[in-house]
């Protein structure tokens, strides 16, 4: 599952992150962050067998978890398919298919926004 934490100044010096990998067997992919003094926010992929029991565990610890299906988001109506994201994305997630459109994979998407700042038509933005 792909997820934002956002957190407050209180959370940001503490081993939250740390102690979930520690004590849950999950895996935890830290996609995207922007973490100051005063709070922030962490795009991440957790999984594994503990993984629910994990995510309880960051409410717990005051972290706010928003769920995401979509990394990116393409607006059909500006997208004109002129395929400029498709070569800077670092992971291959956009791809032109076989009719000349442009497609987002979610699942290997991880939000490094490059094909945000490409696109002439500004039809791509990050999900939050």
């Amino acid at each position: 599952m792909k997820a934002w934490l956002n957190f407050s100044p209180n959370i940001v010096n503490k081993t939250v992150i740390s102690d979930l990998i520690k004590n849950y067997d999950v895996s935890f992919n830290i996609l995207k962050a922007d973490i100051t003094p005063k709070g922030g926010k962490m795009l991440i992929e957790i999984s594994g067998s503990e993984a629910e029991e994990g995510i309880k565990f960051l409410e717990k610890e005051g972290i706010n978890l928003n769920p995401i299906k979509r990394v990116v988001k393409k607006d059909d109506d500006k997208c004109i398919d002129c395929g400029a994201c498709v070569s800077l994305c670092p992971v291959t997630a956009i791809s032109i298919e076989d009719d000349w459109s442009v497609e987002v994979d979610d699942k290997l998407c991880i939000g490094c926004g490059v094909c945000t700042y490409s696109c002439p038509m500004k039809a791509i933005n990050i999900a939050e």
